[in-house]
């Protein structure tokens, strides 16, 4: 059983096991396949405006830590929160605030 905690009541859910998932390799191949420049060094960066988060395609956005390529480091939930602000601030036509 895991007991969480949503709007300040405990609640408990039933589960056979948890999966712990740590660790993460982008999958490269893909974003090739749409058609957006990885650069070719290791740390293999994904292009993308860093104002707007829109790739070399348009329309096409990148969020959280696929935006570190292998430094997978650099990107997480905590500092990656704004990247949703900023696409749809692009896809509506306005400044990022």
């Amino acid at each position: 059983m895991e007991i969480i905690n949503e709007n300040g009541k405990s609640k408990t859910i039933p589960n056979d096991f948890v999966l712990a998932l740590t660790g993460y390799k982008p999958n490269f191949e893909f974003l090739k396949m749409l058609g957006i420049h990885i650069s070719d060094d290791e740390k293999r960066l994904p292009e993308y405006n860093p104002e707007t988060m829109e790739t070399n395609i348009s329309n096409l956005y990148l969020a959280g830590v696929i935006c570190g390529g292998m430094e997978t480091h650099k990107w997480f939930i905590e500092n990656s929160r704004i990247h949703a602000k900023m696409i749809i601030a692009n896809i509506l036509g306005n400044k990022h605030t």
